[in-house]
């Protein structure tokens, strides 16, 4: 899936896009600085409105990945927030602003992608809730 998402950071406002036509997208999706610095914070907000309800379990993940490799591998994995201890689960919408620490983060390469998923509880890759990707 992420080979076909060829975004390229070039000074330009983030715009995050659906991962696929069958899942949900994560909309309004804004960065903070609006291109990532590495050794900084980090502000992601946004919104999602998913299909199949959010229950105990499901979770809130950020990714940047490089994908200059054969295969793109992550140069940073944010922690994994459980969304039902942030809002009222059962739902099937979750606003989210989070900050991320990028401070381990040497440098950014030159080509990378943003993935930000709500996943199920038992991680099936097939169902996942909501995607978005970018920048």
């Amino acid at each position: 899936m992420v080979y076909a998402f060829p975004y390229h950071l070039n000074k330009r406002a983030a715009k995050f896009v659906k991962c696929d036509s069958h899942t949900p997208a994560i909309s309004n999706v804004t960065l903070s600085p609006d291109s990532p610095k590495a050794g900084s914070n980090l502000e992601v907000k946004g919104s999602a409105t998913t299909n199949d309800a959010i229950v105990n379990g499901d979770t809130f993940n950020f990714v940047i990945l490089d994908l200059h490799p054969e295969n793109p591998s992550p140069v940073f994995v944010g922690p994994t927030v459980d969304i039902c201890t942030k809002t009222k689960c059962p739902t099937n919408t979750f606003i989210f602003d989070k900050t991320y620490d990028l401070s381990r983060v040497a440098s950014l390469p030159s080509g990378y992608l943003i993935a930000i998923t709500i996943e199920p509880s038992d991680r099936d890759p097939t169902k996942i809730k909501a995607c978005a990707v970018g920048p």
